[in-house]
Formats: C-alpha cells, sequence, structure tokens
C-alpha cells in the first residue's frame, strides 16, 4: 500500500469547496426550491433577483442589500395600502353617516327612524367586516398550509444533511417533535384558533350594536383561550426542543470525537488518513447545511411576511377610522369598527408566532448542529 501524503491547505479548501458545490447543486433541492419559484411568481417586483443557485449561497455570498429588501416591503405595504384604500372610504363614510342619523334621531327624537336607520347602518358595516375578516381568514389559512406543505419539503432533505454532517442523535430526537408541531399548529389554526378570533369578532360587534344581548365578556374568554392556547404551544415547544437541542448535540459530537480519536489511534498506516478526510467530508456536509438552513429560513420568512403585512394594512385601516371618528362618529359603530381591528391584529399575531415556530425549529437545528463541529 503506498503512502499518501497529507494534503495542504489550499488542497484541503478545494476539496471542500468541491464538495459543498457537489452537495448544493444535487437535484434533490427541487422539492423545496420551488417554493421559492411560486413565491417570485407571485411577489417578484418586491423581491430582490435571486436565482436557486443564489439562494442556495446566502451564506456565503449574500445577495442583495438590506435597502432593497426593505424598499420592496415599503413597496409592497403602499400597495396594499392603496388597493385596501376602498375600505378606507367606505368605513369613514359610514361613520360620518351614522353620526349625522344620531344627531336627527336626537333632533327630532323620532325613534321608529332612528331604528330602522341603525339596522341600515349596521347592515351596511357588516358587508365591509364580513369582506376584510373573509379575506384576511384566506390569507391566514392559506399561508398556514403554504408553511406546512414546504416544511414537509424541506425537512427530510434538511434532516439528512444534519445526519451527514454528524447530528444523528440530534435528527432522531428532533424528527419526529418537529412533525408534531407542525401537523398540530396547523390543526389547531384551522380548527381552533382562527374560529376563536373571528368568533370574538362577530362577538364584539353584536355587542356593540345591541342594547339588550350583551356579548363582551364572552368575545374575551374567545380572545384569551386563543391566546393562551397559542402562548402554551410557543412556551412548551421553545423550551423542550432548545434542551433537547443542546443536550443531543454535544453528545453528538462527543461521540463523533471518540469515534475520530480511534481511527486515528488505533487503524494502522491510514488511520490518520481516513480521520482527516472524514473532517474534511463532514466540513463540507456542516457547510452545505448551513447554507441550505439559512436558505430555508429565508423562503419561510417570505411566506409569511408578505400575507402578515397584508392582514396588518386591513387592521391599521380600521384602527384609523375609529381613531379619527371617535370625537364625531356614532359610539356604538366606532366600538364595531375598533373591535375588528383587535381580531384582525390578533390573527395576524397567530399567523407570525406559528411562523415563528417553524422558523425557530430550522434556526435552532442550524445552530446546535454546529456543536459537534466545534467539539471535534
Amino acid at each position: 500500500m503506498s503512502y499518501q501524503p497529507p494534503l495542504n491547505e489550499t488542497e484541503e479548501l478545494n476539496l471542500v469547496d468541491a464538495q459543498l458545490n457537489d452537495q448544493l447543486e444535487d437535484s434533490s433541492h427541487e422539492a423545496w426550491l420551488g417554493f421559492w419559484d411560486q413565491l417570485t411568481g407571485v411577489y417578484g417586483e418586491y423581491l430582490p433577483y435571486l436565482n436557486k443557485q443564489d439562494l442556495l449561497q446566502l451564506l456565503t455570498n449574500p445577495q442583495g442589500s438590506l435597502t432593497g429588501w426593505l424598499s420592496g416591503i415599503l413597496r409592497f405595504v403602499f400597495h396594499e395600502v392603496a388597493e385596501n384604500a376602498h375600505i378606507l372610504f367606505w368605513l369613514l363614510l359610514l361613520l360620518v353617516l351614522g353620526s349625522v342619523l344620531q344627531t336627527l334621531q336626537e333632533s327630532f327624537s323620532t325613534s321608529g327612524v332612528a331604528n330602522v336607520s341603525s339596522v341600515a347602518m349596521t347592515g351596511l358595516l357588516l358587508i365591509i367586516v364580513v369582506e376584510s375578516v373573509a379575506a384576511s381568514v384566506t390569507y391566514v389559512m392559506s399561508t398556514v398550509t403554504l408553511m406546512a406543505d414546504f416544511m414537509y419539503a424541506l425537512l427530510p432533505l434538511y434532516l439528512a444533511m444534519l445526519t451527514l454532517s454528524g447530528s444523528i442523535t440530534t435528527v432522531a430526537v428532533s424528527h419526529p417533535l418537529l412533525l408534531f408541531i407542525v401537523q398540530l399548529s396547523h390543526f389547531l389554526m384551522q380548527h381552533f384558533l382562527v374560529p376563536l378570533f373571528v368568533l370574538s369578532i362577530l362577538l364584539d360587534i353584536v355587542d356593540t350594536i345591541s342594547t339588550s344581548f350583551r356579548t363582551s365578556k364572552m368575545a374575551e374568554l374567545c380572545r384569551q383561550l386563543g391566546v393562551w392556547i397559542l402562548g402554551v404551544i410557543v412556551m412548551i415547544y421553545i423550551s423542550i426542543f432548545s434542551i433537547q437541542g443542546v443536550t443531543t448535540a454535544v453528545a453528538d459530537g462527543v461521540a463523533a470525537k471518540t469515534v475520530k480519536t480511534i481511527a486515528g489511534s488505533f487503524i494502522p498506516f491510514i488511520g490518520k488518513v481516513v480521520a482527516d478526510t472524514t473532517d474534511l467530508f463532514l466540513a463540507s456536509s456542516v457547510l452545505a447545511k448551513n447554507a441550505v438552513g439559512l436558505a430555508g429560513a429565508l423562503v419561510l420568512g417570505v411566506i409569511v411576511l408578505f400575507p402578515a403585512l397584508k392582514i396588518l394594512v386591513i387592521a391599521f385601516m380600521y384602527r384609523v377610522c375609529a381613531v379619527v371618528m371617535e370625537p364625531l362618529g356614532h359610539p356604538g359603530m366606532v366600538q364595531a369598527v375598533d373591535a375588528v381591528s383587535k381580531g384582525l391584529f390578533h390573527l395576524c399575531a397567530a399567523l407570525v408566532l406559528v411562523s415563528i415556530m417553524f422558523l425557530l425549529g430550522i434556526v435552532v437545528l442550524l445552530f446546535v448542529s454546529n456543536i459537534p463541529m466545534m467539539i471535534r
């Protein structure tokens, strides 16, 4: 058996780069990179141009400045404000008409006309509210479904790359936990959280337009119940995932260090070469895993960013109308408009918190899976 001299530093770097490019150019990335094509097809004019390869090389070669991202987000916000300006117009018009009708009622004391006008104004307000709430619910549901589908596409490849980088125990513990939290979050958002927040909006509106049937306490209970469910899940998930991630990462690092020491010391002639070659392969795998994790976190952030901004713009319009018309408008209608804005803010918060759980799953794995490499 011929002796092979150890590689110098330049040759090692070239070998790591070659292995890194081979792993990043693999066709298996198409499953989750297709989501980036879907996003650029919808929001491409507000995003810096990044093809699939640029997206994977963000770690080593960042593309696009922060100014470009911020300018795109601001242009999207102004576009949404212009697109939903009709909501602001009709709400202000209804609030002004409600104020005028209330003044006429107080001047002429015509209770019959007042009752008819109140019902008519409430019906017009509900038409606008139902349209806005339905659009926001659609944004939330479609975004949560898209995030879950993205996680299902990314996790198998990402966890396989974690395994290649030596984080075997981390993968064994994290895989079922991540799949469980994705399934649970999707289920809760569809069947509990979104219905609870929508119900709180409707109950608040009923409370403001009815003088004999009070539902404010029930609406507050619905909101608190939704917030408690979401808060408990986030707290438990972050606590378990963080502790388990660090613990398993240390175990992976110790195991890899032991295997490397045994290979280098007890395998005759080629033990040192095998250990060094394994280190080079693991180094390239760690870099590839970090690139995929960073790109995946970016795609996930973009998936939730624009729908959340859509909901925030609508909610902010309702809040602006309530603030502007509070001194002049009909008190009941102003409270109803403010209740809608409050419910939409809760919907947006629920969407953002669920996305943060998914994002933390990727980011925490990215960082804790680097611990074994540092221990080695």
